[in-house]
């Protein structure tokens, strides 16, 4: 594992106003390291050491997503500033040190099924440039050196800088600047947090959208549910046993559309540390007799194979339709008495889990929904007053919003919206400041770089956000066709 003695200082400004500190520092007192006299000193610090702050990844993310907007607010991991990506990167790069450790395959492990082999693989992407003499070997040892300190993976133990260069020493001179192809060995060595191509696909396999439970707002209770129900019987199957209980089987998370369920299903795959087995059911069906079942039972043996692992079904309405007796012969229903016969049939799945999303939960058999398969069906629903605020937050992170923005005073708006909604809303504030403070024609004819004063200039006000509230419901309006036959959408002061 990474050094324990690393230490972690997270500090902020407390404001005049208690209310608004008060969320804060009830995060901030749940990490070591508290200075129980931050209200007395007027400034919060928190220190804790590296291994503490990862136990405890969801409350510092947490913590530093409320504070780091905040004038003089820093983050510092042994006195070097880090940001948010830079925070996230410390903590993968701890788990991928202990996947090391727990899977105990030595080098095996650091070589990336695809990319660049330069000894770790979160350095695949760096392709060698063959110039007009060769390859420059000192130059792509110092920008590799380079990209290892940014991305502070010199803090992992099994990082060794010796091996990098050796790989560099090794390339031919003159390098191809395409990716090297993948071998079998490497295809097969999948890593916790990353996903499978399913069964019977041949496409290469696609990397999640690196996400944690603090990307998501105002679903606090649904999130400790799938903790418990997913990650728990993961990480801690020893509590179960004790218990003398099984794990539950699967999750059904329903809700309307765009309030977070698939950012959930990314969030469980990128915290638990399982592998994550997507699937898409245009992939699984085909017009072919069985072929459709045979490749559904293929995924599940490459989820039992690699378990602890998650299978997850997107809009599962498509694929498992209530059945008839008049339909028993249609396609999907074969598929469905499949599905059934795997989540709970003869066989034990062992630490496979189902995680499945709809918005139409009427539609699925409901042989799905009984215990013993669907065990636990979560609904997501439209986030609250105190959720839009959280969810707004979330998204207006990295905006550089102007003094005097109040958050608050633009989520008492947003109520009735979903999460996606309130995503979009951030989106387009963000370029009706752009279209404001730069003129879009100046700007595409501008040839050099946009000068440092003018970014400045880019800053986020209140105003920009109710211009981008207000195109958003008239863009939703234009979706639900709430305009009467015949008239045509106008733009309205």
């Amino acid at each position: 594992m990474p050094d324990s003695k690393s230490e972690l200082v997270l500090e902020f400004a407390l404001s005049a106003d208690p209310e608004r500190d008060a969320s804060a520092l009830n995060v901030a007192r749940l990490l070591p390291g508290f200075d129980t006299q931050a209200q007395d000193s007027g400034r919060c610090r928190v220190l804790c050491s590296l291994e503490e702050a990862a136990s405890l990844r969801d409350v510092v993310l947490d913590l530093w997503g409320l504070v780091q907007a905040r004038p003089g607010a820093k983050l510092l991991l042994d006195s070097r500033p880090l940001d948010l990506d830079g925070l996230r990167q410390v903590l993968r790069m701890m788990d991928c040190a202990q996947a090391y450790d727990q899977e105990q395959r030595g080098d095996a492990h650091c070589g990336p099924r695809s990319g660049w082999d330069w000894g770790c693989l979160y350095l695949a992407d760096i392709s060698p440039q063959a110039g007009a003499h060769g390859l420059d070997r000192p130059a792509l040892k110092e920008m590799l050196a380079r990209e290892a300190e940014a991305r502070w993976l010199t803090l992992c133990p099994h990082f060794d800088p010796a091996r990098v260069a050796a790989k560099v020493d090794g390339l031919p001179n003159a390098a191809l600047n395409s990716l090297p192809k993948d071998k079998e060995a490497d295809r097969k060595a999948q890593r916790p947090g990353q996903t499978s191509p399913g069964a019977g696909a041949s496409a290469p396999e696609r990397v999640i959208q690196a996400t944690t439970y603090a990307d998501v707002g105002g679903l606090d209770g649904v999130v400790a549910a799938l903790r418990e129900t997913i990650e728990l019987p993961i990480r801690h199957p020893e509590v179960l046993r004790r218990l003398g209980v099984a794990p539950h089987r699967g999750v059904l998370l329903f809700g309307p559309p765009g309030c977070g369920k698939t950012l959930l299903a990314r969030a469980v795959a990128c915290e638990s540390g399982a592998r994550f087995f997507p699937v898409s059911g245009p992939e699984l069906i085909t017009k072919w007799h069985g072929e459709s079942e045979e490749k559904l039972r293929e995924l599940f043996q490459q989820a039992q194979a690699a378990q602890p692992a998650i299978v997850f079904f997107d809009e599962i309405d498509a694929i498992a339709q209530a059945r008839s007796s008049s339909e028993s012969l249609r396609l999907d229903a074969r598929f469905t008495a499949q599905l059934l016969t795997l989540m709970d049939g003869v066989y034990d799945l062992g630490r496979v889990f189902i995680l499945a999303a709809t918005n139409r939960p009427d539609l699925l058999d409901k042989a799905l929904l009984r215990p013993g398969r669907f065990d636990a069906l979560i609904e997501i629903p439209r986030p609250d007053r105190a959720g839009c605020q959280r969810i707004l937050e979330i998204h207006a992170r990295r905006l550089p919003l102007a003094q005097g923005v109040d958050l608050r005073r633009v989520a008492r708006k947003l109520i009735g919206l979903t999460g996606a909604d309130i995503a979009f809303m951030a989106r387009e504030a963000a370029h009706v400041c752009l279209r404001r403070a730069l003129p879009m024609n100046d700007l595409l004819l501008q040839t050099d770089a946009v000068a440092e004063a003018d970014l400045h200039r880019l800053q986020v006000t209140e105003d920009d956000l109710f211009t981008a509230l207000k195109k958003l419901r008239q863009r939703n309006k234009v979706a639900s066709k709430e305009y009467d036959d015949g008239e045509k959408p106008q733009d309205k002061p």
